[in-house]
C-alpha cells in the first residue's frame, strides 16, 4: 500500500471522529447549529494557519494566483456541504451520516455522462448501485420502515447525499491545486474562501437567535469545538495530500469512513459516555456496518474502474 493510500484511510478516521464531536456539540453544547458553524469558522481562520506554522513553518506563504480560484471553489462548495451536514446531524445519528457522506465518487460518473457525454461502462453502473444500496442500508433504524427506506421520504439519505455531492464538487478543484502548492498551504487559503462565503451568507443565515446562542454558549462549547477543529485539520491535510496523487483512488478509500463510524457508534452505544448520543440494538449497527462495507466495496471498485478507463 502506497503512503498516499494510508493517508486517505487515516483522513477518513479523523473525519469520522470530527463528525461525532460535531454531533455532540450540536446536541449538547450549542442550541443552534448555525452558531456552531460561525464559531467553527472564526476559530479555523485563526487556528489552521497557527497549526500549520507550528508543524511546517515553511508552508506559510502567499500562493500563486492560479491557486486562488481552486481554493474558493473548494471553499464555497464545502461551506454549503457543511451547512447541510450540520442540519442533518441536528436530526440524525453520526453513524448514519458519515457512511452516506462517503458516497462522493458516485456523483462523478453521472455528471460526466450528462455534462460531458462520457460513459465508462456498465460495470461502473453496477458499483454505483452497490454503493447506493449500502448508503440506504446505513439510514435504517427502529423508526424507519422498509417502504420509507427506499423512497423519497428517506430525508436522511437525501440530506447527506446532497452534502456528499457538494463535497465531491469541491474535491475536484483540489488535484490541480496540489500541482502548485502543498496540502498545508492550500488548506489555509481554502478555509479563507470557506469563511468568506460564510460571511457573505450572514444576512440570510445568521439570525438574532443564533447571535444570542453564540454569545451565551461559546464558552462551554470551546474545548469540544477545539477538539473538533484539530480532527478536522488532520482530516483535510491528509486527504488533500492523497487527492494530489489520485482523486479516484483517494475518494475510493474515503469510503472507509463509514466503517469507522459504524464501529464508533456501536462502541459508544455500549458505554455511559456523554458522547453516546445514539443507542440502537445490535441489529441496527450490524446493518449499518454491512451498508458501510458495501459503500467501501462499491466506491473503491467504482473509483478503480474509473481510474483505469481514463488512464
Amino acid at each position: 500500500m502506497e503512503l498516499f493510500m494510508l493517508y486517505a484511510i487515516t483522513a477518513s478516521l479523523f473525519f469520522s471522529i470530527f463528525t461525532f464531536i460535531a454531533k455532540y456539540v450540536i446536541s449538547r453544547k450549542m442550541s443552534s447549529f448555525i452558531s456552531f458553524v460561525y464559531m467553527q469558522g472564526i476559530l479555523i481562520v485563526v487556528l489552521f494557519p497557527v497549526m500549520t506554522y507550528l508543524l511546517v513553518p515553511s508552508e506559510i506563504f502567499l500562493p500563486p494566483a492560479e491557486v486562488i480560484p481552486y481554493a474558493y471553489v473548494s471553499g464555497v462548495t464545502s461551506i454549503i456541504a457543511y451547512l447541510l451536514m450540520y442540519y442533518g446531524l441536528s436530526r440524525y445519528d453520526a453513524s448514519l451520516a458519515v457512511p452516506v457522506l462517503g458516497v462522493k465518487p458516485v456523483f462523478v460518473i453521472p455528471l460526466s455522462f450528462f455534462l460531458l457525454n462520457e460513459f465508462y461502462g456498465y460495470d461502473t453502473v453496477l458499483w454505483i448501485l452497490v454503493a447506493m444500496v449500502g448508503a440506504i442500508m446505513t439510514t435504517w433504524d427502529e423508526t424507519v420502515g422498509i417502504r420509507r427506506l427506499f423512497s423519497l421520504k428517506n430525508k436522511a439519505l437525501l440530506i447527506f447525499s446532497a452534502s456528499a455531492l457538494l463535497y465531491a464538487a469541491g474535491n475536484i478543484a483540489v488535484k490541480p491545486a496540489m500541482r502548485l502548492v502543498s496540502s498545508f498551504n492550500f488548506l489555509i487559503w481554502r478555509e479563507l474562501g470557506w469563511f468568506g462565503t460564510l460571511l457573505v451568507l450572514s444576512p440570510v443565515l445568521f439570525r438574532e437567535g443564533d447571535w444570542e446562542c453564540l454569545k451565551g454558549e461559546w464558552r462551554r462549547a470551546l474545548v469540544v469545538v477545539l477538539l473538533a477543529i484539530i480532527a478536522q485539520y488532520f482530516a483535510y491535510v491528509l486527504m488533500f495530500y492523497s487527492l494530489g496523487f489520485s482523486v479516484q483512488i483517494s475518494e475510493g478509500l474515503s469510503g472507509s469512513q463509514g466503517i469507522f463510524a459504524a464501529a464508533m457508534g456501536f462502541l459508544l452505544s455500549k458505554t455511559r459516555s456523554l458522547m453516546a448520543l445514539e443507542r440502537h440494538g445490535n441489529r441496527i449497527y450490524l446493518v449499518r456496518m454491512l451498508g458501510a462495507l458495501m459503500i467501501m466495496f462499491g466506491i473503491y471498485n467504482l473509483s478503480y474502474s474509473f481510474d483505469q478507463t481514463v488512464s
